[in-house]
């Protein structure tokens, strides 16, 4: 009986410390939106890698997240359909599967869509007229949707 007890309280001591870990995991990550890309720049965003260099001057309604421990980052922007082939500039012009692919951000970042939660369903996207392409440079992967001018990015795991 004392043995089976403590067995008991070993696994929710290690269940507890489990949790605790990951809970604290996500306590450095930092939100922040801005209305324009001039906005985001004038804050520093760009400057310190949070908010992509190089995105489309008449960027809007941008949303970006970081960890302040970690290069984690997520972000969302809308962009002028007009400008849409300085995105491009930016990506790799293969677009590249999800499949595998997980998207760790904590939930409590409540913009950032269900469609890209934990592991990730590239025939759902694809459905939803979502393309997904590498950055040319760097780690990042962009989801965009290209009619609607709106796209998503966060960095590669791995």
């Amino acid at each position: 009986m004392v043995r089976s007890s403590l067995s008991w309280l070993a696994a929710l001591a290690a269940l507890a410390a489990g949790l605790g870990a990951s809970a604290c995991r996500n306590l450095d990550v930092v939100t922040a939106s801005y209305a324009t890309l001039a906005q985001a720049r004038a804050a520093g965003a760009i400057e310190r890698g949070w908010v992509p260099e190089g995105l489309p001057e008449g960027s809007y309604e941008l949303r970006e997240a970081h960890d302040l421990d970690s290069n984690r980052r997520w972000g969302l922007f809308s962009f002028p359909q007009a400008q849409r082939d300085t995105l491009r500039a930016l990506l790799q012009p293969e677009e590249m599967s999800l499949s595998g692919v997980r998207v760790d951000i904590p939930a409590r970042i409540e913009w950032w869509p269900i469609l890209f939660r934990g592991p990730l369903d590239d025939e759902q996207i694809r459905t939803a007229g979502l393309k997904a392409h590498r950055a040319a440079q760097g780690d990042l992967v962009f989801v965009v949707n290209w009619e609607q001018g709106r796209a998503y990015y966060w960095k590669a795991e791995g």
